[in-house]
């Protein structure tokens, strides 16, 4: 108590003499004044960075971005609504064995390769972050991820959920328009598909290995949710394999989450990297001799 009592002594004399001397205080107080309004720019600087992260994350997924403009009812011919079409029009051709007819259906969403990643994100989402975080490291070091020289190049095309749309029609129905895609034929065969598939997906099942029910029930569920806009989750990730290894009847082998720990925000983007790597080349969690 001494110690302290002795530290404490210096600034009790400075706060007794401030008080005691007039001409001190207005000096001290149009100091702190010019402290604040110098700080401004700093905290300014700092918000402006965090919206600039936001907007950075998103201009990276409008690079291969399906748009919703003309998803209204009505019209239903967006790039949204097209990729659907030919999406179910492939799934056809491949239940049949025609893979070839799948792959050139396809063939301009994939970047000349037979693989690509199906993103549902949006803006001011974390796991969105943690997705472009570590879906751009990958792409620019994919050689270091992806050693088999056989295998397509990386490539994605994302959904935009809560892209707006200038149109009264929004204003007037009170809706945006993703409300309408999800409600678009072949978007909802879409959504069949994926749920009779999800199941059988080797990261659901891994999960199970790993977290037991309550893993794949997240899975489940966050699946579910892809025909309520309330509910649908960013990011939902898809990896469609048009190769001839993919010997399923289905042409979407993975449906996964960020809410796996391993892909959390707080990994960092190697991590991240590599388990968007694992899912493109079932490898670890991903993986068929996942014990």
């Amino acid at each position: 108590m001494n110690i302290l009592k002795k530290i404490g002594t210096p600034f009790i004399a400075i706060w007794r003499w401030i008080k005691e001397t007039a001409w001190v205080q207005p000096l001290l107080i149009v100091g702190i004044i010019f402290a604040i309004i110098f700080s401004i720019p700093s905290i300014t600087s700092g918000i402006q960075g965090l919206i600039n992260q936001t907007e950075s994350d998103i201009v990276y997924f409008q690079k291969n971005q399906l748009s919703l403009e003309g998803s209204k009812l009505g019209e239903e011919n967006s790039e949204a609504n097209v990729f659907f079409d030919k999406f179910v029009e492939a799934q056809g051709e491949w239940e049949n064995g025609n893979k070839e007819g799948a792959r050139e259906i396809l063939k301009d969403y994939s970047n000349g390769g037979d693989k690509f990643f199906l993103f549902f994100v949006q803006e001011d989402c974390a796991g969105c972050t943690s997705l472009k975080e570590g879906s751009e490291y990958l792409e620019k070091n994919w050689s270091t991820y992806v050693t088999d020289e056989n295998e397509a190049k990386f490539a994605y095309q994302s959904i935009i959920v809560d892209q707006e749309i200038d149109d009264q029609y929004y204003e007037d129905e009170n809706k945006h328009p993703i409300d309408d895609l999800v409600t678009y034929d072949n978007y909802l065969a879409f959504y069949r598909i994926v749920m009779s598939n999800v199941q059988n997906t080797r990261y659901y099942i891994n999960v199970g290995i790993r977290d037991g029910s309550s893993g794949q029930n997240t899975i489940y569920t966050n699946t579910e949710s892809l025909i309520d806009t309330a509910d649908l989750q960013t990011p939902t990730i898809m990896l469609l394999d048009l190769t001839d290894t993919n010997e399923t009847s289905y042409m979407i082998t993975e449906v996964f989450y960020t809410s796996d720990a391993t892909f959390s925000s707080a990994a960092d983007v190697y991590t991240k990297a590599s388990f968007i790597a694992d899912a493109w080349t079932y490898d670890n969690i991903f993986g068929k001799d996942y014990r």
